[in-house]
């Protein structure tokens, strides 16, 4: 099979990351908040669903 374009793609994309790393690192640092919040939240609501079913 040929991988041209995929590679291309891939390449294209690294080095565009490389050459902004400032603006990668807000993109990366805005994900991860994102996730962990998601994360967290999800978290959270089992340690309350489960605190509050063993008064029952």
């Amino acid at each position: 099979m040929d991988y041209n374009t995929s590679n291309l793609f891939f390449q294209n994309l690294i080095q565009s990351i490389a050459e902004n790393k400032l603006i990668a690192a807000v993109i990366w640092i805005a994900f991860m908040i994102f996730i962990l919040r998601k994360i967290a939240k999800k978290d959270n609501e089992l340690i309350l669903k489960k605190k509050f079913s063993r008064h029952k």
